[in-house]
């Protein structure tokens, strides 16, 4: 049945899309409009890198559960060098959906942030939404770690609540924290992995992460690093996806395996509770977060297309990603906790 409704899918939207395309192209000049001078062996997010295999189907994944520390090893090194092309090459991008969205090349965001009727644009976005999660912190004093920092954003806007030599920053992405280094003067920033931190036991008051734990492999291994490394009463504060199903996780080379799935608050808060976290808060924040972003988004686009700055080849594209991405969408949750 699925796959018969696929086929319809696909049946109907081609021959839609195809019968608007004729009676556009009655008059020559005005397809020519429509497609402008994109080049169709462009891609609007920049080139896939030929060695990596993006789409990666559930037959041809290998499962993760080998107890072989070698294998889990080279496994996570895998899963590293995965998400590092991809997002190395989305960030940097000077086209593509990024640039669209932020309309600003200083910002260097990179979350899907926190809106109400009152903000106005992805930057603000992105800033009210580490602004939020550093509510939870209640003393704003010692030392701060921010795990998968990106481009260091969110590094630089610690500095507003803690002196530089009390904040460091982890990524995976060495390319990523070289803009750390600009971006965070003074900050300590360092190439390391959140499942397995080179820290002593006890050296942070607290530890941020934004809207990265979906591609930790796992969850689980975070959470008991983080408690690790954190002083006692130190606060964990986090922004996180949770997908619509487990098999999401085996279609794309950048998630980890089906082990890192999360299907209900109740087991987000289970696995706080298993790792030693006590006082722990999750918030539902789903229309804030992704629905917002989602409807503004969609809105951006379009404004871009009729300025004529997108092209009907571009904006299908980007908009049939972003409804794929919200069909994989589950909750969108603030959570907190304390060692």
């Amino acid at each position: 049945m699925s796959t018969e409704l696929k086929e319809q899918l696909k049946k109907r939207l081609y021959d839609s899309i195809a019968a608007q395309i004729d009676l556009i192209d009655y008059v020559p000049e005005d397809l020519h409009r429509l497609i402008g001078d994109f080049k169709f062996d462009a891609d609007i997010l920049g080139p896939i890198p030929e060695d990596v295999d993006y789409v990666r189907s559930a037959t041809e994944s290998a499962p993760r559960q080998d107890s072989n520390a070698e294998a889990n090893v080279a496994d996570k090194d895998v899963l590293a060098t995965h998400i590092n092309t991809y997002y190395d090459t989305a960030f940097y991008s000077e086209h593509g959906i990024t640039g669209i969205l932020l309309g600003n090349p200083e910002s260097e965001y990179r979350n899907i942030g926190y809106w109400d009727e009152t903000t106005p644009t992805q930057h603000l976005a992105s800033e009210r939404l580490q602004d939020k999660l550093l509510e939870f912190i209640p003393d704003k004093t010692g030392r701060i770690l921010d795990v998968a920092c990106g481009m260091g954003a969110s590094t630089r806007r610690l500095l507003n609540h803690y002196d530089a030599d009390n904040i460091w920053a982890i990524n995976i992405s060495a390319r990523q924290l070289e803009s750390v280094k600009k971006n965070a003067e003074g900050c300590h920033a360092q190439v390391m992995n959140a499942v397995d931190m080179s820290f002593e036991d006890g050296f942070f008051d607290s530890i941020l992460c934004i809207e990265a734990a979906f591609h930790f492999e796992t969850r689980q291994k975070f959470l008991e690093e983080s408690h690790r490394v954190l002083k006692q009463d130190g606060y964990l504060v986090l922004s996180d996806v949770l997908f619509t199903d487990p098999g999401r996780l085996e279609q794309h080379a950048v998630f980890p395996s089906v082990q890192n799935h999360i299907e209900s608050v109740e087991e987000y808060r289970q696995l706080l509770s298993a790792a030693g976290f006590r006082n722990i808060i999750i918030q539902d924040v789903s229309k804030e977060v992704w629905g917002a972003h989602f409807l503004y988004t969609i809105n951006r686009l379009h404004e871009e297309f009729y300025k004529g700055k997108l092209n009907i080849v571009q904006l299908t594209e980007i908009l049939w990603t972003y409804y794929y991405l919200n069909t994989i969408t589950g909750l969108c949750l603030f959570v907190c906790a304390q060692k």
